[in-house]
C-alpha cells in the first residue's frame, strides 16, 4: 500500500493560485541556508514538491528563478519602508527608516541574506539593469529621499549621494554582522539599535 505521505509529495499540475510564491519562498530559504551557488531547480522543485519541469513553467531558466527571489526579498523591504516614509517626517522619517532597515534584516534574515548577501550574474549587456539591482535602488531610493529632504537644497547631489550611501553601509555592517555572527555577545538589542542610529545621524 502506498502511504499518504509519499503519494502526497508531489502536487497536482496547477495546484493553487500561490505556486509561484511558494516556489520563490523555497528558494529564498534554501540560498539563504546553503549559498546561490549550491542549490539547483531540481532542489527547490523537490522542496515545493512539483517536478523540475513544472518549476519550469513559472520560470524559463535558473538565472530568472534567482534574479525573481532576489526582486522579491527587495520588495518585502520596500513595502516596509514605504509603510514608515509616509508616517514620519525629517530626521524622525530617516531614523524610522534606519530602524525599519535593521529590523527586516532581523525579522527576515532569509529576504535580507537573498537580497543584500549573495551575488547576481549581472547582464552582459553594460546599458541593462539587472533586475534585482533596480529592485535594490528603489529601496535605497526612498532612504536617500528621506536623507534629502531632511538636508534641504543646501547640498548637492553628491553629497546627498556619499551621506546616503555611508549611510546605508553602515546600516547594512550592523545586520549583517548580527546575522551571520549570532553568538557573538551583542548588547541587547533594541538599545544597540538605538545606540547605532543616534551615532549614525548625529550632526546631520
Amino acid at each position: 500500500m502506498t502511504s499518504t505521505k509519499a503519494s502526497s509529495r508531489r502536487k497536482a499540475k496547477g495546484y493553487g493560485p500561490e505556486r509561484r510564491a511558494e516556489i520563490l519562498n523555497h528558494a529564498m530559504r534554501l540560498i539563504s541556508e546553503h549559498g546561490v551557488q549550491m542549490v539547483s531547480t531540481r532542489q527547490i522543485a523537490n522542496a515545493v514538491g512539483i517536478s523540475q519541469p513544472s518549476l519550469y513553467a513559472y520560470f524559463p531558466n535558473r538565472q530568472a528563478l534567482i534574479e525573481a527571489v532576489c526582486v522579491q526579498a527587495f520588495e518585502r523591504l520596500i513595502l516596509v519602508m514605504t509603510e514608515v516614509a509616509q508616517t514620519s517626517t525629517g530626521l524622525n522619517r530617516l531614523k524610522s527608516l534606519g530602524r525599519a532597515y535593521l529590523m527586516f534584516g532581523f525579522e527576515q534574515p532569509d529576504a535580507y541574506r537573498v537580497g543584500f548577501m549573495i551575488e547576481t550574474a549581472e547582464p552582459l549587456d553594460i546599458n541593462q539593469i539587472a533586475p534585482p539591482l533596480l529592485a535594490g535602488l528603489r529601496a535605497y531610493g526612498l532612504h536617500r529621499q528621506a536623507l534629502a529632504d531632511h538636508l534641504g537644497p543646501s547640498r548637492t547631489p553628491d553629497e546627498i549621494d556619499r551621506l546616503a550611501q555611508s549611510l546605508w553601509a553602515s546600516l547594512h555592517g550592523l545586520v549583517a554582522l548580527m546575522i551571520a555572527r549570532g553568538r557573538f555577545p551583542w548588547a541587547e538589542r533594541d538599545a544597540l539599535i538605538e545606540t547605532h542610529l543616534e551615532r549614525l545621524l548625529t550632526g546631520l
